[in-house]
């Protein structure tokens, strides 16, 4: 696979494999050859946060990028353990081992709580831009109980503040069409629906004991200038897990599978620190 500037372009390349999921049949991108990675995706933006991501993985390795239920077409309302069953399956399918587990944002949440399973299939687990709980501000929790009876009217005022002023959002509108969508309807592919039913299971998510039962090599990454998780949350998982690589990126957002794709594919492909 080549590096391409358009989602569009990288959607004709990339091979996909259906896979059966607790929540049905899924189009899976599989990529490359050699130990396997798992890319889980945020909350909204969906997987084309990784087309740049992709292909330079998959010089060196097997790039599994499977939709978390709901990207793709309606899914049934989840429960967080669902979701991890959801990973469960995803390995079992496709009978992978030695593998790295590695999500952004909402999806590093899920490669954390995962992690706490012990699964022998899973080597390591490396995070970005990530935390062990979320704790909406009060404006933001307002607009999300109003997104429940008024999603279209409501959807761009809960995300605008932190996210839509970032400069990686402005590049991710640029490089795959359709983000712009979300507000107030879409974000990429994604139901709003679906988007605050990943925001209702962070209400009350805490990993703490999670993160604390990790027994893989573990590793942190984060964006000084995340505009969408703040430093503090990476600072609370450097104090919980002061033996894990922790590195910030002085110079990066929230989406550095976009914008820092270079330096994330040495990151992930070449297991070295970026300090």
């Amino acid at each position: 696979m080549n590096l391409v500037d358009s989602f569009a372009d990288f959607v004709g390349t990339v091979p996909c494999r259906e896979v059966d999921l607790p929540w049905g049949r899924a189009q899976v991108w599989d990529a490359g050859a050699g130990r396997p990675i798992v890319l889980l995706h945020g909350i909204a933006a969906g997987r084309r946060v990784f087309f740049r991501l992709v292909p330079l993985l998959a010089r060196s390795r097997r790039v599994i990028v499977p939709p978390l239920r709901g990207e793709d077409a309606p899914a049934p309302r989840a429960t967080w353990e669902e979701m991890l069953e959801d990973i469960a399956a995803l390995l079992r399918a496709l009978d992978l081992g030695d593998a790295t587990l590695f999500g952004t944002s909402f999806g590093g949440a899920l490669a954390l709580g995962y992690g706490a399973r012990s699964d022998p299939r899973v080597r390591e687990i490396r995070v970005q831009g990530t935390f062990k709980g979320f704790r909406l501000r009060p404006g933001d929790r307002l607009a999300h109980l109003l997104s429940y009876a008024a999603p279209a009217s409501v959807g761009a005022a809960y995300f605008a503040r932190c996210v839509r002023r970032g400069s990686d959002m402005k590049l991710l509108a640029e490089h795959a069409p359709g983000i712009d969508e979300f507000f107030p309807r879409w974000c990429a592919a994604t139901p709003f629906a679906t988007v605050r039913r990943r925001i209702a299971l962070l209400h009350s998510l805490d990993l703490t004991g999670a993160v604390r039962a990790i027994r893989v090599p573990l590793a942190f990454l984060h964006g000084a200038k995340d505009r969408v998780v703040p430093r503090a949350f990476f600072e609370e998982l450097r104090r919980l897990r002061p033996d894990a690589l922790a590195t910030l990126l002085e110079d990066g957002g929230h989406n550095l599978p976009l914008t820092h794709h270079p330096v994330l594919g040495t990151w992930l492909g070449e297991q070295k620190s970026l300090a």
